[in-house]
């Protein structure tokens, strides 16, 4: 019982320190964003690729922790900046670089205190513009028993009888954080977790998956341009599940039609338990369809 607690009081300990991370990582998405909207009013159009790609990734931050309205200011931010000339992009830029301080304040004040961080109203700098207000926290594994975790497991297992072969790809290392504890801890799958579309692609020339899951924005391919690569290696890659865990959908993201079926689309924010759920939920799908097609 005591090795239980202990492994309990482990594992809580690290999804406090993520959560944490996570927090201080909207701060620094903020003030990138932040900065991109300035550039882009002074005229530096590249910094339109930067708002999107930072925009989507401060979405999926915000959002797996409850902090709805950063979640709806950076979305709102992505829009006006596509437009020309951005309506109030720079007023709306700082409410919310001043609102993830906030944000991160409180998480700072709450670690020092040894309390929970709580969201609370953070003030709204132009009238367009949302303020965080008090959310409910997200509902987490956290309070889980290591017994209970391991019912959570799905009992759909790889080809060869063991643990579903996944591999997971994120650009930012809190994400990255919280895709290894969801998948090897609480699913209990056999993950990889590369940084980039480029190691992943690697990693499917020296073994199978059964699952790949990618986020939609990576560094040096987004989501599509890696599915049309993994394709092209043929043979089991050609129906492999390709998941696009995205904070947008493929409507907002202009790729409806355009990608390389399989592909299954889960959204950001995620719940880790809902996640290891709906994974194994899609490979057994696509066995079942694989199993219908008739042979030529």
């Amino acid at each position: 019982m005591a090795e239980e607690d202990e492994r309990r009081r482990a594992f809580e300990e690290r999804l406090a320190e993520l959560k944490r991370k996570m927090e201080a990582g909207l701060v620094t998405r903020a003030k990138t964003l932040r900065d991109a909207a300035a550039r882009l009013l002074s005229g530096d159009e590249s910094a339109r690729k930067e708002i999107k790609h930072e925009s989507h990734k401060l979405r999926g931050i915000a959002g797996s922790y409850g902090y709805q309205e950063l979640t709806e200011m950076a979305g709102e931010l992505e829009q006006r900046a596509s437009l020309s000339p951005p309506p109030l992009l720079g007023q709306l830029a700082n409410s919310l670089a001043q609102a993830a301080e906030d944000v991160g304040a409180r998480s700072a004040a709450a670690q020092n205190e040894g309390k929970a961080s709580t969201p609370a109203p953070a003030p709204a700098r132009v009238s367009s513009a949302p303020s965080v207000r008090s959310v409910p926290s997200v509902p987490s594994v956290s309070s889980r028993s290591p017994r209970s975790r391991a019912s959570l497991r799905p009992k759909v297992k790889a080809a060869d009888g063991g643990a579903l072969r996944v591999l997971a790809m994120d650009d930012d290392p809190t994400t990255l954080r919280l895709l290894r504890l969801t998948l090897r801890d609480i699913g209990g799958f056999d993950a990889v977790i590369v940084t980039s579309a480029k190691q992943a692609l690697e990693e499917m020339r020296t073994r199978e998956f059964d699952v790949v899951i990618s986020d939609a924005m990576m560094p040096d391919m987004n989501g599509m341009e890696f599915a049309a690569a993994a394709r092209q290696r043929g043979g089991w890659a050609l129906r492999l599940p390709i998941v696009i865990l995205s904070a947008a959908t493929a409507d907002e993201l202009g790729w409806q039609g355009n990608l390389s079926e399989p592909i299954e689309w889960l959204r950001k924010p995620f719940m880790p338990s809902t996640l290891v759920k709906d994974v194994a939920k899609i490979v057994e799908k696509h066995r079942t369809k694989k199993r219908s097609v008739p042979a030529p």
